[in-house]
């Protein structure tokens, strides 16, 4: 029987596969991520979560540069979601990127939906579920591609040693890295979390805990830990036990009629310490250097990482090599990647792995162990400190040097971003109401989840809001310029598809038509030479006065990109745009992926591989253009509400 199974698995992916142009079985690196429903508590605290393969984060996907890959998806959880590969190049199975409402339909519970796609890049990626916040949940994992043995050896690990014995050590260590997931966690769903939102108008500030691997403990300090941060902060003067600004602070929540009387107390103010065990990362002195790949994975934070008495050469961001830069602390926007080599040279022993947010409206660390004596296991304790650079509150301390991602230099030396763009987006980020964030003045409704994918019908986006879908022919040559209004905080931008250069950024107004006009006016804000290369991009803080960022991308082959604030919860209020590259109906697009969720009539080979449930009510059964209209009527009308009432 399990040999029958195992051969009808196999017969799927072959057929399914054959559409991709993909050769054989035997060419294919096979997952299955068993999404289910579990009762956890990593914390100490027990709770709902969403986990996969019986745990969150779930298994790290391991693959090799070259390989083809099936990732099959089974839906057993009690919600509609889609898994998303963040940063993996899709330009050739746009359908497998998992962004419902743009390149697929919903995986509907009990249903099963098989993603196929080529590692042609290397790096460090992961993946997530893209429905609502369910990702914060535990829909997430890690993903590692081993480079092929040009681009290992065409590296910038010689930047670090150039020592023939150092670099057999680096190379080693860079293809088996410890992979450390960095994740904020709370004692309440997501959904729980976005009705109080509503409910109250008090965005939800405040997190439990923050873990390393899944692992780690729920601490609420003494309250003089707090002193240094809040004494004349003018943003935040006290704080609850969880070290999180109070729910009524106008500053962090700036919009009239908060009802902060209507939230679950527990959300801000409860805080009972536990004693659930840290994660340990084992490491080899005789190994000489560790490869550690930082990914964070958080809903709501950014963090900074630093390892007592260990400095860190960061070599790697978002799956690209960059220049080698050596420092004690790194900064992780939500999504970002870091791959980093710590060099084993000190006393066996134990070193704290610190974890600690980096937004003002909280002040929190979470810990982990780097270990020089142990084999597996977990930590019982918090290492004393050694040399510590990193303050509990997220300040790096006096001596230490902290990365600047600004001054990144994409690897190798060949690369440079076009001198000059053919199309320029100008978008203005806003907080619309106190429940709204919005990436280009209009928010981009959480229900167009359940509309038909733009990649399916991407005609339909003349009845759409212009601001919430873009287009642009091949070939182009595009800047995206993100205007922060005054009010905002850092925003990690997350754009799917390739990578784009981050050619620059300012504080001010963005007063241009264009980056050529404002080079003319502002060269020091620019670098066209060697910027970052990266898919995920901050935009800067905005907190009193305007601030700007430019990226820069090519476009060269017909696609749907999404493109989005990765908070969480400012992507479920309306913090994304679409992006249509060039006319989609050229795209050859599997049979399989355009039956996959539709109604019976339309998906007779999916039936076999799955129990898809149909679209909601008026979709499919030859309906589809008129329930595309009547959605884009109620997406217009949910836009004028919101900025009537302030609701989601």
């Amino acid at each position: 029987m399990v040999g029958l199974s195992l051969l009808m698995r196999l017969t799927t992916v072959v057929s399914a596969l054959s559409a991709l142009g993909l050769a054989t079985a035997s060419s294919v690196k096979l997952f299955t991520l068993d999404l289910t429903v579990g009762n956890i508590a990593p914390d100490g605290t027990k709770r709902q979560a969403f986990l996969v393969n019986g745990q969150t984060p779930g298994p790290n996907l391991i693959i090799d540069q070259g390989d083809n890959v099936s990732v099959t998806i089974k839906n057993h959880l009690n919600v509609p979601t889609t898994v998303h590969f963040h940063g993996i190049d899709q330009s050739a199975s746009i359908w497998s990127d998992g962004t419902p409402g743009v390149t697929q339909r919903m995986i509907q519970p009990g249903s099963t939906f098989i993603a196929n796609w080529t590692a042609t890049e290397h790096g460090l990626y992961w993946y997530h579920s893209h429905s609502r916040a369910i990702y914060g949940d535990g829909v997430r994992g890690g993903i590692f591609i081993r480079p092929n043995s040009k681009n290992l050896n065409n590296s910038p690990l010689s930047q670090i040693s150039n020592d023939p014995l150092d670099l057999i050590a680096l190379k080693l260590a860079h293809n088996n890295p410890k992979i450390v997931s960095l994740l904020d966690w709370t004692h309440w769903t997501s959904e729980k979390g976005l009705q109080q939102w509503d409910d109250s108008h008090v965005e939800l500030l405040c997190v439990d805990s923050v873990l390393v691997n899944g692992k780690g403990r729920q601490i609420c300090p003494d309250p003089s830990v707090f002193l240094p941060y809040i004494t004349g902060n003018p943003l935040v003067s006290e704080v609850t036990a969880k070290g999180c600004a109070y729910p009524n602070n106008t500053v962090t929540q700036p919009f009239p009629g908060n009802k902060p009387e209507l939230l679950d107390p527990s959300i801000f103010f409860e805080c009972a310490n536990t004693t659930t065990p840290f994660e340990v990362v084992d490491a080899n002195p005789y190994s000489k250097w560790l490869s550690i790949a930082f990914i964070n994975m958080a809903a709501l934070w950014d963090f900074k990482v630093s390892i007592d008495d260990h400095p860190m050469w960061v070599y790697a961001a978002d799956g690209q090599y960059h220049d080698v830069q050596k420092v004690d602390v790194l900064g992780i926007p939500i999504a970002e990647r870091f791959q980093v080599m710590i060099k084993l040279d000190k006393p066996w022993s134990d070193y704290a792995i610190r974890v600690a947010i980096t937004s003002v409206p909280q002040f929190m660390s979470g810990y982990a162990t780097l270990s020089y004596k142990r084999t597996g296991g977990t930590g019982s304790h918090i290492p004393d400190p050694v040399k510590p650079a990193l303050g509990y509150g997220g300040d790096t301390l006096p001596g230490f040097t902290e990365l600047n991602s600004t001054t990144l230099q994409a690897f190798p030396p060949s690369l440079h971003p076009p001198q000059k763009a053919d199309v320029t987006l100008i978008m203005d980020i806003i907080r619309a109401n106190a429940t709204t964030w919005v990436l280009n003045t209009d928010p981009f409704a959480a229900f167009l989840e359940l509309e038909e994918p733009l990649l399916f019908d991407p005609n339909s986006t003349a009845s759409l809001d212009p601001k919430l879908v873009l287009d642009y022919p091949v070939g182009s040559v595009v800047d995206v310029v993100f205007k922060a209004h005054p009010g905002n905080p850092t925003h990690p931008i997350h754009k799917h598809g390739v990578k784009a250069w981050v050619i620059g950024q300012g504080d001010g107004e963005w007063k241009w038509n264009s980056v050529a006009e404002a080079q003319k006016d502002v060269p020091n804000a620019f670098n066209l030479d060697r910027p970052p290369l990266r898919d995920g991009f901050e935009t800067p803080l905005a907190a009193v006065d305007w601030a700007w960022l430019v990226i820069r991308y090519e476009v060269k082959q017909p696609g749907v990109i999404y493109l989005h604030c990765h908070v969480n919860t400012h992507a479920v209020s309306g913090m994304n745009v679409a992006l249509i590259e060039g006319d989609p109906t050229t795209i050859d697009i599997p049979q399989y992926y355009r039956d996959f969720g539709g109604q019976p009539s339309q998906t007779g080979s999916q039936n076999k591989t799955s129990a898809a449930a149909p679209l909601p009510s008026g979709a499919g059964n030859g309906s589809h253009v008129s329930h595309t209209t009547r959605i884009r009527k109620r997406h217009a009308a949910t836009v004028a509400k919101s900025r009537l009432s302030g609701h989601l």
